[in-house]
């Protein structure tokens, strides 16, 4: 008789009980054990005693936020080893890298593509089954600026992107309707200089794609462009820190 393979066990970390309701739905379906805690306290227990595959982790919760929990989980020999995917609706960019900065190396906002959410489970769960993609099929970076920050972008390659540097907004359209990236980078000293409106051009042209466009900008820009563009674009701060602006790439990845 052939001996059944045990099924992976996930952990999920939630204070909202239709939010987990859903996942572990989804996630039973897909073959998994799922086990749910609904604070941090209660996450923590279970994932000492239990000793799951891997946990999807809210961060707003009671008892014991999600940075406290990630970093105390981290901290012990029984959890150390154990992946987190961070799944929650903070996306600000200081949010994004302070999880990075913690270590973690999944994120996934809030509200989720279902099927996106099981890729990146089997992504962890399962990486014989993802291969490290050959270069012509990773992900595209297009960066629009007339001074790079090389180093930085130069990381991006070794994360595993295909970036393209451009000087001109101009020159950036015509080069992604050709390339067709998978995200634009653009430096905001661009956008405002010909008072935004070549950053609307590129924006409406590539609105159908939905190509996702994050801007750049320094600390003392970003109120700025918040009330002039508001949701209409992402934004990284300027100079890049690298945690941050892969943070930021990979929920442009994850959105529409």
């Amino acid at each position: 008789m052939a001996k059944r393979m045990a099924k992976k066990k996930i952990l999920v970390i939630d204070d909202m009980p239709n939010v987990v309701t859903m996942l572990k739905a989804r996630l039973e379906a897909s073959g998994y054990e799922v086990i749910a805690a609904f604070d941090g306290q209660q996450g923590l227990a279970h994932a000492y005693a239990e000793k799951p595959d891997l946990i999807i982790l809210d961060i707003v919760m009671p008892a014991g936020g999600g940075y406290s929990v990630y970093s105390r989980l981290k901290m012990s020999p029984k959890t150390r080893s154990v992946p987190v995917i961070f799944l929650t609706a903070k996306d600000r960019p200081e949010d994004v890298a302070r999880a990075y900065k913690l270590g973690a190396q999944y994120y996934v906002k809030k509200p989720y593509k279902p099927e996106m959410l099981l890729e990146t489970v089997k992504k962890v769960l399962e990486p014989s089954v993802h291969p490290e993609q050959p270069r012509g099929l990773r992900k595209r970076i297009m960066v629009i600026a007339e001074d790079p920050e090389i180093t930085e972008l130069e990381k991006l390659g070794e994360m595993g992107y295909d970036v393209t540097i451009v000087s001109s907004i101009k020159e950036g359209s015509d080069e992604a309707r050709k390339e067709s990236p998978d995200v634009i980078i653009v430096d905001g000293a661009l956008v405002k200089a010909n008072n935004y409106d070549g950053f609307y051009q590129l924006k409406l042209e590539f609105a159908l794609t939905k190509i996702p466009i994050i801007i750049s900008v320094t600390k003392e820009e970003s109120e700025e462009f918040q009330k002039r563009l508001g949701d209409f674009s992402s934004y990284c701060l300027k100079p890049f820190n690298t945690i941050d602006l892969l943070g930021r790439i990979r929920v442009a990845l994850q959105k529409d």
